[in-house]
């Protein structure tokens, strides 16, 4: 069984929440504002955002990374010729969760999911492709050694984590009972059906009442 963006959604919040705020429009703060998009990147096409990365790249801005996932043009143009994507297709919401599933599957999530590696491994496999994400243990990294907790990208002047091993750990858990589970979101409750208006007493019945009123006022007369 493949996953779905249901089950996955507990890690892909986790990588949004640190590499953006969840904003799926949101590009690298240290791009000069000549140099940022002039309209909001999820009204781009996926072409148009590789042009703009080539561009801002050409003029030696430190990153492209942009959107939810902060995607920069390498990872963006690789993703594209290996998903074989529609490079006309909007670089919206749906998109970049689309994407993001498909990096989460180069780093190992299917066979996590399947028990194929072990949740270290898959937290390695993360903090390869996300620098906010931290590396479990001690380990070497690309340009020097790490401690556990560190970005596998400490050290290179622009990168460092900001998520907690134990948090990373946590969302894969509940991705994986998800999807072991086979849950997938439940449909919304209905709306409750409203109460039924009391029913309002016709003039025949105001008249009848009316009478027996008036003959029981008599009687009390009388009797008086």
């Amino acid at each position: 069984m493949k996953f779905s963006i249901y089950h996955a959604q507990p890690v892909l919040d986790l990588i949004g929440k640190y590499e953006s705020r969840g904003d799926y429009d949101i590009v690298y703060g240290g791009i000069p504002k000549s140099l940022r998009p002039k309209v909001k990147i999820t009204s781009l096409t996926v072409r148009g955002v590789l042009t703009w990365q080539a561009n801002i790249r050409a003029h030696g801005v430190a990153s492209t990374a942009a959107g939810k996932y902060q995607i920069i043009y390498n990872t963006l143009k690789a993703t594209v010729a290996q998903m074989g994507f529609n490079t006309s297709r909007v670089f919206d919401e749906t998109v970049q969760d689309e994407m993001a599933c498909h990096l989460l599957i180069g780093r190992g999530f299917q066979r996590y999911l399947d028990g194929a590696i072990d949740m270290e491994s898959m937290v390695i496999g993360l903090a390869k492709e996300w620098a906010s994400l931290p590396v479990p243990r001690d380990m070497q990294g690309p340009s020097r050694w790490l401690k556990a907790g560190q970005s596998y990208y400490a050290g290179d002047g622009l990168n460092k984590a900001h998520a907690s091993v134990a948090e990373v750990e946590t969302a894969l858990a509940i991705a994986r009972e998800r999807y072991r589970s086979g849950a997938q979101p439940s449909a919304p409750a209905p709306d409750p059906a409203p109460a039924p208006s009391p029913a309002k007493p016709s003039s025949s019945n105001l008249l009848t009442t009316a009478l027996i009123i008036g003959a029981a006022a008599a009687i009390i007369f009388l009797k008086g």
